[in-house]
């Protein structure tokens, strides 16, 4: 089973003088306060980014796309246990 954390989130507005207006979301995880993601607005068309670093590298995702996905997920991701309780009828055990 791989290893997770649910800590408890903080979002911060920061005005940057390169950049524009951003909202941060951090937390604290095992001690340093960590940046997790951040969301911006794109230069030209003010369309909303979200921003997560992939080692040194950061990764840009359309946040309509993030919507989409999490909207589309809704009633469609499960986890084990709900299959567990869930199984389709005349399926052998």
């Amino acid at each position: 089973m791989e290893k997770f954390s649910r800590p408890e989130l903080r979002t911060d507005w920061a005005s940057v003088v390169v950049g524009g207006m951003r909202l941060e979301v951090s937390a604290t995880i095992d001690g340093p306060e960590h940046q997790l993601v951040t969301i911006l607005a794109d230069e030209h068309d003010e369309a909303l980014w979200v921003q997560v670093y992939v080692g040194d590298i950061a990764v840009q995702i359309p946040a309509a796309l993030l919507r989409k996905a999490l909207d589309d997920a809704v009633g469609e991701v499960h986890s084990e246990n709900w299959y567990d309780r869930n199984e389709p009828p005349g399926r052998d055990a």
